[in-house]
């Protein structure tokens, strides 16, 4: 009897060896587990996004001095930055306005300015001047002097024709263009009646 007795107890110390063996490899197996989205994709993503964004801004007397359309926007709160796919912006000054359109933006949080890249195109409209139109890699709208900056392959068509330029600037508020470093222009003379 007590040989079965001993062979019981092995077999249940083994048992019971096993049965802690099992135990620790299933705790290391579910422990590997983990998040189902990596911490690295976690800290590039945006804190949050809207779709279809429409936005329209008002003056105290209700005049619309904005309007911001974007397929989507991504916000990110630790960069303070707000970045745009496809935006459409239309703005009002004193003595013109402006819209401008591209594949990517963005605006730093509390700025009114806006950053646009990737096939950026813009219109300024003055009340004593014709319309300029502006197409570059990025033009960048700073509301400090009312101007749009653009650079990266800078065009400006106007009445007149066509300018290129490294760097052009216009006012909003004024007639008034700036062009630096190599400037070109292809004019067509008006014909005459």
């Amino acid at each position: 009897m007590k040989t079965i007795e001993r062979t019981a107890i092995k077999y249940l110390m083994l048992a019971i060896v096993v049965i802690a063996i099992a135990a620790v490899f299933w705790g290391v197996n579910t422990g590997r587990v983990g998040n189902l989205v990596t911490s690295e994709s976690l800290s590039t993503s945006p804190d949050y996004f809207i779709t279809k964004v429409r936005i329209k801004e008002f003056d105290a007397n209700g005049k619309l001095i904005e309007t911001l359309n974007a397929e989507q926007t991504l916000h990110y709160v630790k960069d303070k930055k707000t970045l745009l796919q496809h935006p459409y912006v239309e703005r009002q000054a004193e003595l013109g306005s402006w819209n401008a359109q591209a594949d990517k933006g963005s605006i730093e949080d509390g700025s009114r300015d806006i950053l646009l890249t990737e096939n950026a195109n813009a219109t300024k409209k003055h009340i004593n001047s014709a319309d300029i139109t502006l197409s570059s890699d990025t033009i960048h709208y700073l509301d400090e002097d009312e101007s749009l900056t653009s650079y990266g392959h800078a065009k400006l068509y106007s009445t007149q024709g066509t300018t290129t330029a490294e760097t052009i600037i216009a006012y909003i508020n004024s007639e008034k263009v700036v062009m630096t470093r190599s400037v070109r222009g292809h004019y067509e003379p008006t014909p005459k009646n």
